[in-house]
């Protein structure tokens, strides 16, 4: 990331770059006037927000010195908040440490009630049956994310579905190549922004594969291409790189796929997860 500059600064850039062009200077307004609104947009949410494309935003970015719309957002948060808000934006240096336990437990006890509220029932069935007949599931997520793709990959594979995984983003690549209309691409990422899997899930549909996508509440680039979109929804900002709370909402989701499955094909499912029982067993005492 480039680096850091104040509030005053990035105001002043956004606000006197004589180099912006009239589409670049409607994002820069529009980021004047809405700051705090802004660093819970992906880069499709402001384009949307601010009248402009993608593009345009990205362009606006490099032109005030910074990486990319990932560094706006990262460099306008930080001089929003403070360092504990950074952590977690409940926090406060009057906490004590029960006080800091207690928000924590409120912040993923809230996106659990939050997503459950946003969630479509008939999008997660639609998911569920696809995953269960498709020939290969392939999921995908980075950072943050890549435990809740573990987690989802070891549940599948308990009720019989091939589903794969890697933790190299060139090997998600590469496999992808490899898809077709009878598989299914899962892309998870909580910002819908990360450029690795928003690629991958490209690269898929360009194979005629469908994608999943479990992400945030909202327009970004990864709900704008996938076929279904399941949406996790909690206060959480989506410029903080590491997810907390929404990566419980993540988990809530998988388990509602994993169980959805299941009592569809009940027999099958018991059958193969006793299977997995029995193969595991010589590995406890």
């Amino acid at each position: 990331m480039s680096e850091i500059k104040n509030r005053a600064h990035i105001m002043r850039d956004l606000a006197l770059n004589p180099s912006l062009s009239r589409s670049e200077r409607q994002v820069a307004n529009f980021i004047c006037e809405n700051p705090d609104e802004v660093i819970r947009l992906s880069v499709a949410g402001l384009a949307e927000a601010s009248g402009t494309s993608e593009a345009t935003v990205i362009r606006m970015a490099h032109h005030i010195g910074l990486d990319g719309y990932q560094d706006l957002k990262i460099t306008l948060a930080q001089s929003l908040v403070t360092s504990l808000q950074a952590i977690h934006e409940d926090i406060t240096d009057q906490d004590a440490p029960s006080d800091i336990v207690d928000k924590v437990f409120q912040s993923s006890v809230h996106a659990l009630n939050f997503t459950r509220e946003v969630i479509r029932i008939e999008d997660l069935q639609r998911a569920a049956d696809m995953i269960r007949d498709a020939s290969t599931v392939m999921i995908v997520g980075v950072g943050s994310s890549f435990p809740t793709v573990l987690d989802l990959q070891h549940k599948l594979m308990r009720i019989g579905i091939r589903a794969c995984t890697y933790s190299d983003p060139n090997f998600d690549t590469i496999a992808a190549t490899a898809l077709g209309i009878k598989d299914v691409l899962i892309a998870v990422s909580h910002s819908g922004s990360s450029r690795n899997i928003v690629d991958c899930a490209q690269l898929a549909k360009s194979k005629g594969c469908p994608v999943i996508s479990i992400t945030s509440l909202g327009t970004s680039p990864l709900s704008k291409i996938s076929d279904i979109s399941l949406h996790t929804a909690s206060n959480e900002t989506k410029y903080r790189i590491v997810a907390m709370s929404s990566r419980i909402a993540q988990m809530a989701i998988i388990d509602s796929l994993y169980t959805l499955i299941s009592t569809s094909e009940k027999q099958i499912a018991v059958e193969h997860f006793h299977e997995v029982e029995d193969a595991l067993k010589g590995t406890k005492y």
